[in-house]
Order: C-alpha cells, then sequence, then structure tokens
C-alpha cells in the first residue's frame, strides 16, 4: 500500500511517502510507524484512506493509499 506524509508528519519521516506490504488495519500500520519514526506519535494528524477521512480501526488492502494529514485551519 502506498503512505503518503504531508506537513510536519513528512519533516519527521524525511519521506512524502512510502511503499508498506503486510499490514491489515489501521492499527497495525499506526502501531508499524510508530517504531519506525517515534515522533509521529506526539503529532495529531487525520487518516484518509483512499481520500475519505478515517477514524476507528478500519481494514486496510495492499491496493489502498493512506494518506497521513496534519489539522488544517483556515480563516
Amino acid at each position: 500500500m502506498k503512505v503518503l506524509f504531508f506537513g510536519k508528519l513528512k519533516e519527521i519521516t524525511k519521506k512524502s511517502e512510502m511503499e508498506i506490504k503486510g499490514i491489515k488495519d489501521l492499527s497495525e500500520l499506526k502501531s508499524f510507524l510508530y517504531k519506525k519514526f517515534p515522533e509521529i506519535e506526539r503529532e495529531i494528524f487525520f487518516i484518509a484512506v483512499n481520500q475519505k477521512i478515517c477514524d476507528g480501526d478500519t481494514d486496510l488492502k495492499e491496493e489502498d493509499e493512506i494518506a497521513f494529514l496534519p489539522p488544517i485551519s483556515g480563516g
């Protein structure tokens, strides 16, 4: 699956995207990324799966695109 990083998360990972295989759900993906990039766990972010914001424990497929998005503010 393709994992995309934006904003501060892109700075932390030093990547705009990465390919990850063998992950079954969002919970497992977050655990994997927290181990690889511990600073991410302290950040506030949204997760979009195939361009839809998800919360909770969403199942993932190898062809999914997952985006880690910083909070957005506007005015």
